[in-house]
């Protein structure tokens, strides 16, 4: 067997491998020929006894779904896994051709060339739409479509993450296709899933593609690693979603919006003496009991109306005395109204808010000073110079995600015959200093 490793799949050495592929692969551009390997890398192959074809993604195959939807619940982790996507992208991809003089320092020189302009026009939401499914999912799904006389990939897209699927390794660790559908808790039909040939990212070259004649188009999946995860990665942040702060989370606003509509009952104890209504009604001992709960109700409703919701605020109450009817010299007070601590008034469960959202951004990995205010009794988000450092420390070590989406784009150019120094980057804005920080210094990662 003969397989050709290039240089720029270093990944392979990490020992986590989405599938391998056992082909035999030719040459990368300027390489001077094939390097014979005495062994293929080992690939061990989870057993699944499920059926059919399709690797599930969790237990039902609604992992993906489960996640998402429960993001969507909670403004908080929703805004933020948008918002370090929208960081990781920061000003874009750009793209430059690369040299190193003699003393191994680089040189980054912009170009402009019309091929690579117009493939990037064409695949505009490739980078966006693929750091949101990492920051989501962890898992990424480029898809590239060649040109009839697969001389060209003409064009690369994302496919949404939550309706991909590999489908299952064969006995060699080789996964050959990934399924696209967007009915996976409703697949009744063939014609529901799309199955698309895979490329291995670790060891398929672009020669090994272009001579490929099963298609036109090619899945290039991404992934950022997590231990124990053959196939689907997953994201680090779905901690907070087995720990149950997520759930907490959620739950804090819920009981106190209930305690808003409920105001009354949790504010005020009213009590009523029973003389009263021997005064008010000179018959009251002579009414039945049925007659006597429906005017206690209507007295009820009376109080109701003027004291309970947002309505009753700055309303008052008119509470009268009456002769004791055994002491006419004394008089007895109707009403007895006794207030309530009024938990909302006291910040009740602030600090389970604010504390359940901080874990919500360490799990995601996002200061909370970057975003701000942030529940909690101490609404501040923290001084300039914080978030700047803390924003300058984000972007340094966001290269990984950042070269993921990039790998796919260095296929392309070696595929297409670009020049073999064009490198694509992200250009990351960077916060400066306070006396400069009304500009952004835009740098190259």
């Amino acid at each position: 067997m003969s397989v050709y490793v290039s240089d720029d799949l270093t990944m392979a050495a990490s020992g986590k491998y989405i599938f391998t592929t056992n082909a035999a692969a030719g040459p990368a551009p300027g390489s001077p020929g094939k390097t014979e390997l005495g062994a293929a890398p080992t690939s061990p192959v989870e057993k699944d006894t499920s059926s059919g074809e399709i690797a599930n993604w969790g237990d039902d195959n609604q992992f993906p779904t489960q996640v998402r939807r429960e993001a969507e619940e909670s403004e908080i982790l929703q805004e933020n896994l948008g918002w370090k996507a929208d960081a990781w992208y920061g000003g874009g991809i750009v793209y430059g051709l690369v040299d190193i003089d003699a003393q191994g320092e680089e040189t980054f020189t912009r170009v402009r060339i019309p091929e690579v302009e117009a493939f990037l026009a064409r695949s505009r939401r490739y980078a966006y739409e693929t750091l949101l499914a990492l920051s989501y999912f962890a898992n990424g799904f480029g898809e590239f479509i060649l040109t009839k006389d697969r001389k060209e990939i003409w064009s690369i897209c994302n496919q949404d993450t939550e309706y991909c699927r590999y489908k299952k390794p064969d006995a060699k660790g080789v996964i050959s296709h990934i399924y696209i559908s967007a009915n996976w808790a409703n697949t009744s039909r063939p014609d529901d899933i799309v199955p698309v040939p895979a490329i291995d990212p670790y060891f398929d070259t672009p020669d090994t593609i272009r001579e490929r004649t099963d298609s036109w188009k090619y899945m290039y999946p991404v992934a950022i690693p997590s231990p124990g995860k053959t196939l689907y990665q997953l994201a680090r942040w779905n901690a907070i979603r087995r720990s149950g702060w997520l759930a907490l989370l959620k739950k804090i606003p819920n009981f106190k919006l209930n305690m808003f509509d409920h105001q009354l009952s949790t504010r005020h104890m009213v009590e009523v003496h029973h003389r009263y209504w021997e005064w008010k009604y000179g018959d009251w001992e002579t009414k039945d009991k049925k007659e006597r709960q429906s005017i206690i109700s209507e007295e009820v409703k009376a109080f109701d109306k003027t004291m309970a919701g947002v309505d009753g605020a700055g309303k008052s109450v008119f509470s009268i005395t009456f002769p004791d009817p055994q002491d006419p010299s004394k008089t007895i007070s109707a009403f007895k109204i006794t207030s309530i601590d009024d938990k909302l008034k006291s910040g009740l469960y602030v600090e389970d808010s604010q504390e359940a959202a901080s874990w919500v951004y360490t799990a995601i990995g996002v200061a909370p000073t970057l975003r701000g205010i942030h529940p909690g009794k101490e609404m501040g988000g923290g001084s300039g110079s914080d978030a700047r450092v803390a924003f300058n420390n984000f972007i340094s070590t966001s290269k990984f995600p950042q070269d993921l989406v990039l790998e796919p784009l260095h296929f392309v150019r070696d595929y297409n015959g670009w020049p073999e120094n064009l490198q694509f980057r992200f250009a990351a804005p960077l916060i400066m200093t306070l006396d400069s920080g009304k500009s952004s210094q835009q740098e190259t990662k």
